[in-house]
């Protein structure tokens, strides 16, 4: 009957000893650690993503060479070839990129 009850969603009166009742709530406040089901090169591709949407990139090309302007950061190359090379290295792996051009503390 008071199962019947509880299936409807009606209030079920209990009749029992009231440690049946204390053990689950017990049971239910303990907390457990979930593992995250992404690989760690999941991880890494999605903090690199991160990073990347933090910043906006800008190219101006010149007669000889250009410059790139990432956040408020500008770097001055000397070809757009070695340019376009170094924004491959930086979406590639954003901290190192940063870290070599003196601008890791911005990201």
């Amino acid at each position: 009957m008071n199962e019947e009850l509880r299936l409807r969603g009606e209030p079920v009166e209990f009749r029992g000893e009231t440690d049946q009742c204390e053990r689950p709530l017990r049971e239910l406040t303990e907390v457990t650690k979930v593992e995250s089901c992404e690989s760690k090169e999941q991880k890494e591709q999605r903090k690199r993503i991160e990073i990347l949407k933090n910043w906006e990139i800008t190219i101006r090309a010149l007669d000889r060479g250009c410059i790139v302007k990432v956040g408020c950061k500008t770097i001055a190359f000397t070809s757009l070839e070695v340019g376009y090379k170094e924004i491959g290295r930086y979406i590639e792996n954003p901290q190192l990129v940063a870290t070599q051009h003196g601008f890791e503390e911005h990201i």
